[in-house]
């Protein structure tokens, strides 16, 4: 795949996964944010193709798993209140946890074009098509992920009910903030190097944290970009949301590398 001749933006230094699991790299939280700001605009065309496309087999998904655990939101929405008992829990959790796993492969697909911008590549058809011969794992990646955010959630909450209600809750959000982050490499893994899933995670979770204030640092602000960005009616999201997939990208290459293979 060609470089981008017209990009007039300084490369990132790539990563390199030994000194990355020493916690040799050093990573600063501006030029990673600057950086990520950088290739959104020279890839916006794409991403925002790649979100329309996503939107579209979404809202295929949505209908279609509509049927087989039905709920009607529009008579909920009507609802002055909410009548738990008579809400259909079990159809609205299985419905929300097969559409976030059917759609993980698609989603990744935005996450391969954060990676090849910030290798200071293009993104190519071909390589879309790479990333969804890759979708068991990453579906994988999904699952687990899932299951595990549900378990600490639910020990921390179990925990921390003895002390107290609002801390456990307190307790279960900074945990799963924590372990998203810790996890947020996984599925660069899965497409960059063709690790399995479960080898995905464990060498997201080590590298994340030989360096997590400055990745907790850039998302954080990531979080209040995209919270501002969606004031006025949303718009801002255009640029931002995939400037979050950028941000992923920079990270990853700047600690790992992309490798040649996969751009």
């Amino acid at each position: 795949m060609s470089d981008n001749s017209n990009n007039t933006t300084p490369a990132i230094p790539s990563g390199d996964f030994a000194k990355a699991l020493r916690g040799d790299i050093k990573l600063g939280v501006g030029a990673m944010l600057q950086r990520a700001w950088e290739i959104t605009l020279r890839s916006l065309p794409w991403m925002l193709g790649v979100f329309v496309v996503l939107l579209l087999i979404n809202l295929l998904v949505s209908n279609v798993l509509g049927m087989f655990f039905p709920f009607d939101e529009e008579a909920l929405a009507a609802q002055n209140s909410i009548d738990f008992e008579q809400l259909p829990l079990g159809n609205i959790i299985a419905s929300s946890l097969l559409q976030e796993i059917i759609m993980a492969p698609f989603s990744a697909m935005l996450i391969y074009i954060g990676l090849v911008n910030a290798a200071e590549k293009k993104p190519s058809v071909v390589g879309l098509r790479s990333v969804l011969q890759h979708s068991p794992q990453i579906m994988l990646v999904a699952l687990f992920k899932i299951v595990i955010t549900a378990v600490l959630a639910a020990v921390l909450i179990g925990i921390g009910s003895f002390i107290g209600g609002g801390f456990a809750v307190l307790l279960a959000v900074l945990a799963v903030i924590y372990l998203q982050l810790s996890l947020m490499l996984a599925v660069p893994f899965v497409i960059d190097r063709e690790l399995n899933a479960f080898r995905a995670l464990i060498a997201s979770f080590l590298v994340i944290n030989k360096t997590m204030f400055p990745v907790l640092g850039l998302m954080a602000l990531m979080a209040v970009i995209l919270l501002i960005s969606a004031i006025p009616l949303l718009l801002g999201l255009i640029f931002t949301l995939p400037m979050a997939f950028n941000a992923v990208g920079v990270v990853y290459h700047s600690l790992i590398g992309v490798d040649e293979e996969t751009i």
